[in-house]
């Protein structure tokens, strides 16, 4: 592979880099903006989970856009519009909790885009026997946003004399929207859908890659040709939320101080975590394409719902605080291995050219409709029963070695959305789904 696409490969990546400083940041900013507006629990999983919602939105609006003004546009003015409502943030404004919410919203929608357009165009770039490694790139990214989100957010900890933190903290977002803006400015447009053109030259002659250009360019995404493959993609992304791995993120300090971890250590302990799993992730990017996508599903799933259950017996005890690391450093490390390193690579190959923005749409708004979800009602679950959460995460983690076991195919080594056509070949049609 030429200098070129690697190139373009990680400025386009930078959009999960975004993606992760915001997750990262967040964590942080929990318990700053829970003190400084004196939220209640309910009312501070609404504010949490605000910015989520409102990548829902960008995911859906960025799953109709991206067949159509191209990838590198969308990830472009979704650079712009994160850019800002980050600092949008750090603005001081009369009615002040009600614009933070308005500035999170926006924030949310340009991340919603980059889990759209960011994936795609990395697999769109890909030879097929390095293409799980690339997209992959975006989900190292994200790790290495978290890494730099929880250093930030600790510094800013030690040194903030006025409560303002958080508010820094989310702000900073600004500058690696901005750096990707400009990468982006300076490369030349694609055209939407040339993934073929970027695999080898016989499987692209295949009948199957050739039909897939000639046919897929008018389809519809609900049809009941594609009922499997949308099953498929609200399998993987629901489960990748329901490992519970947002929640351990999001709400890290809560959970350390739950198990009597205090506020300086838990920051200690966000960084060493998210350290030791962008490690993981990159370990998880040299394996994609060589075990291939189910493997490392297999291994994660049963990884993560071990150490859940780890998780969900010890906080009621309040063992000592490098039980606690261990423990989520083995979770998160099990994640970053597995649905960290599969899930956007998964969901990027599924879907034929003519569709593939839309359903690459569809999947992510799926996994941000339950990230969103899950945000809002944790908080009120956690004040109940921590244990109690954990012991349903893990539930979740045994029962989608099933799932994938059953019903997941393998997707290494295939041309993009050749499944599709493999569906068509069976003989579906293409009604309308109901």
């Amino acid at each position: 592979m030429s200098k070129r696409p690697v190139a373009k490969a990680f400025a386009i990546s930078l959009g999960g880099f975004v993606f992760g400083y915001d997750l990262g940041a967040l964590s942080c900013a929990t318990q700053g903006l829970r003190s400084h507006f004196h939220l209640s629990p309910a009312v501070f999983g609404v504010t949490i989970s605000f910015s989520i919602w409102g990548t829902v939105c960008g995911a859906l609006l960025a799953g109709r856009w991206a067949d159509r003004v191209g990838r590198q546009s969308l990830i472009a003015g979704c650079a712009t519009i994160y850019a800002l409502g980050a600092i949008g943030v750090t603005l001081p404004v009369p009615s002040e909790w009600a614009f933070i919410l308005a500035m999170r919203f926006m924030c949310g929608m340009a991340i919603g885009g980059f889990t759209v357009g960011c994936p795609l165009y990395l697999a769109e770039i890909a030879p097929i026997e390095l293409r799980g490694r690339l997209v992959s790139l975006f989900q190292v990214e994200v790790g290495a946003g978290v890494v730099v989100a929880f250093a930030a957010g600790a510094l800013f900890a030690r040194f903030d004399a006025q409560g303002a933190a958080w508010r820094w903290s989310l702000g900073m977002g600004a500058v690696p929207a901005m750096v990707l803006l400009i990468l982006v400015l300076s490369m030349s447009e694609r055209k939407p859908g040339l993934a073929e053109k970027t695999s080898s030259k016989a499987r692209s002659d295949s009948p199957i890659s050739s039909e897939i250009r000639n046919s897929s360019d008018h389809q519809r995404l609900f049809c009941r040709k594609n009922k499997r493959l949308i099953l498929l993609a609200t399998s993987i992304a629901v489960f990748n939320q329901l490992s519970g791995v947002n929640i351990v993120l999001l709400y890290m300090l809560d959970i350390l101080s739950s198990a009597g971890i205090g506020l300086d250590m838990g920051h200690r302990f966000t960084v060493m975590i998210s350290c030791l799993s962008l490690i993981t992730t990159v370990l998880g990017m040299a394996y994609v394409d060589k075990a291939g996508r189910k493997p490392l599903l297999y291994i994660g799933s049963a990884g993560m719902a071990i150490c859940l259950l780890c998780l969900a017996v010890a906080i009621p005890c309040h063992f000592g605080p490098l039980l606690y690391l261990s423990i989520l450093v083995a979770y998160n490390a099990f994640f970053a291995f597995s649905q960290g390193t599969v899930v956007w690579v998964y969901l990027s190959e599924l879907f034929p050219p003519g569709i593939r923005g839309a359903g690459q749409g569809y999947g992510a708004s799926v996994h941000w409709i339950a990230n969103a979800t899950l945000v809002l009602a944790v908080p009120v679950m956690l004040h109940a029963s921590y244990a109690g959460v954990f012991y349903l995460f893990a539930l979740m983690m045994a029962l989608q070695m099933g799932v994938i076991w059953r019903w997941y195919p393998e997707t290494r080594g295939t041309t993009l959305g050749s499944l599709a056509m493999a569906e068509a070949h069976n003989g579906t049609d293409s009604t309308p789904v109901p």
